[in-house]
C-alpha cells in the first residue's frame, strides 16, 4: 500500500490514505484492509475485494494488466 499510496497511516489492519483519483483534502474516506485486500472509497462508493482491483482502479488498468503488474511487483510469474 505504501508503495502505491504513500502518505497514509496504518491503524490495525486498515491503511487510510487520500484518494489519488480525486481531490481529497485529507485522508479518511479511502481505506484498504491490508489483511484481506478489501478496499473502499466511502465518499464515492468505489471499492473492490483484492489488490488486483485496487491496482486496476488506481492506475486505470484492466484486471488482467493489473494482475500482471502486481505479479511482477512481488516477483512471481503471472501465468504459472
Amino acid at each position: 500500500c505504501r508503495q502505491w499510496l504513500p502518505g497514509g497511516r496504518l491503524c490495525g489492519c486498515e491503511y487510510t490514505v487520500k484518494n489519488p483519483r480525486r481531490m481529497d483534502r485529507r485522508a479518511g474516506s479511502f481505506k484498504i484492509n491490508i489483511a484481506s485486500g478489501l478496499w473502499c472509497d466511502f465518499a464515492t462508493s468505489d471499492g473492490g475485494r483484492d489488490f488486483i482491483s485496487l491496482g486496476a482502479y488506481l492506475f486505470s488498468l484492466s484486471q488482467k494488466q493489473a494482475a500482471c503488474n502486481l505479479a511482477d511487483m512481488v516477483g512471481v510469474d503471472a501465468y504459472e
